[in-house]
């Protein structure tokens, strides 16, 4: 068994009236995940899709907007990615397992890799590799299927995940 985590695939990036959309960089992101998701074997691979969740007032982010708040379109999943997922996962931090079932659910199913795909390279799928490696599960990262706000921030995440977690980025 294999897991697909979708770290971040929800409307506050993909919708243009999200609040954090990233234009151009998700619209190219969309087309090459849905191609991703639509060659993933169900039968063989668990998918999880995590989203942030926010309240409000979440002390959180002191330095920066918070987006994903409770009752706005921004946690919701676009529906092109609504079929690839069974399980929906929600947290409050950058990260896949904060106060989430996720590290449960995967001990379950004991994978042999775990994938990672989505946005933001340098927070969500960062610490959410980094959470997976610390638990020694071999992670996969695809460059192509992940992006960012901006370049710089892009390659930084890429280099982190490659350099210091030694997630294989192909």
């Amino acid at each position: 068994m294999n897991v697909v985590i979708g770290c971040g695939l929800q409307k506050s990036y993909f919708s243009k009236t999200g609040s954090k959309y990233l234009g151009d960089r998700v619209d190219v992101l969309k087309i090459r995940l849905e191609g991703f998701l639509k060659s993933v074997d169900p039968s063989t691979t668990a998918m999880y899709l995590i989203r942030e969740v926010h309240q409000p007032n979440d002390k959180f982010y002191l330095n920066s907007k918070t987006h994903a708040i409770v009752g706005t379109e921004d946690i919701e999943v676009p529906e092109i990615f609504k079929a690839y997922f069974k399980f929906v996962i929600n947290t409050t931090r950058p990260g896949a397992f904060y106060k989430t079932p996720l590290d449960s659910e995967i001990s379950k199913l004991k994978p042999q890799t775990v994938y990672i795909i989505g946005v933001e390279t340098h927070t969500n799928v960062l610490f959410t590799a980094e959470e997976f490696r610390n638990r020694d599960y071999p992670v996969t990262v695809y460059e192509a299927l992940v992006t960012a706000e901006d370049d710089y921030q892009h390659a930084l995440g890429i280099s982190l995940l490659s350099n210091t977690l030694s997630v294989q980025v192909v």
